[in-house]
């Protein structure tokens, strides 16, 4: 049976996943923002690690945790998109909020665990969404990532969600055999009660008549599963049936994906052992 790293696991897609590999028998290592959410979401059958990935210190402590224990797979789900967050926000390490959390966050985690994932043979897995379909022109802005002069939360979502998709190509080619990736192209997905409720109200009714049709969490759930337990793919950017789907092209371009790298490490300080 294999050990399972997962962000986030204490809600939405990442807690159905996480449930689905105890089922299953697996070992799941839930990182979460909150240990107290993070049990009662899981009770005993997860073991939970505080992990708040918009802070590098914490996933720093986290990986450490993680490496002692040893890995198969990692799976980067912890994100955040919040329309009622209108104003830009920093992290605790002084970075926007959303870049900090679902950027930073995973790239960090991963070249931590790069290590353990390779003593291993295992899989990493990164997030992506499908709503970058509808955004074409979606681009790192290098020379202000952090929204001073462009800010909205769905520009900034996007923005980290390409960053995923770039990072994860980018791990592929440089861990080659010593580890596999996957970045998986997320469709809309039905939300929790209690998050749709947290959102503001012209939010809610516009998103209702979405939600309804929108994918089961517990479907997309088992493409979590299925990635992080090794199924093959023939590419790296796959949809929920693990079917390859065409690379925005920003993330297309080498010198692109080289530059994130290098603006990554600078900004996080570490650097990868591939």
């Amino acid at each position: 049976m294999a050990t399972v790293a997962i962000t986030g696991a204490n809600s939405g897609i990442g807690l159905r996943a996480a449930q689905q590999l105890s089922t299953q028998g697996h070992r799941v290592l839930a990182l979460c923002r909150s240990v107290e959410r993070g049990r009662a979401a899981l009770g005993d059958s997860a073991e939970v690690i505080e992990c708040d990935t918009s802070s590098l210190a914490s996933v720093e402590r986290a990986a450490a945790q993680v490496a002692d224990i040893g890995v198969d797979a990692l799976i980067n789900n912890a994100a955040v998109f919040d329309l009622g967050m209108k104003q830009r926000q920093l992290s605790a390490d002084g970075h926007e909020l959303v870049w900090a959390t679902d950027h930073l966050g995973a790239w960090a985690l991963t070249g931590r665990l790069s290590g353990a994932l390779a003593a291993t043979g295992g899989r990493v897995v990164f997030i992506a969404s499908k709503g970058l379909l509808a955004q074409p022109g979606a681009r790192i802005r290098f020379d202000d990532v952090g929204g001073e002069g462009w800010y909205t939360p769905t520009k900034a979502y996007y923005q980290a969600k390409l960053a995923q998709i770039m990072t994860a190509m980018s791990v592929a080619e440089k861990a080659q055999d010593r580890f596999s990736v996957a970045c998986l192209r997320v469709p809309a997905v039905r939300l929790d009660a209690a998050k749709l409720a947290a959102q503001p109200k012209l939010y809610q009714w516009a998103y209702a008549p979405k939600n309804a049709i929108a994918a089961a969490p517990e479907a997309v759930a088992q493409s979590y599963v299925r990635l992080a337990l090794g199924q093959p793919i023939d590419e790296v950017y796959v949809d929920e049936g693990l079917q390859p789907v065409s690379v925005p092209k920003f993330a297309r371009d080498a010198a692109n994906r080289a530059r994130l790298w290098e603006l990554s490490t600078a900004t996080t300080g570490m650097e990868w052992q591939l």
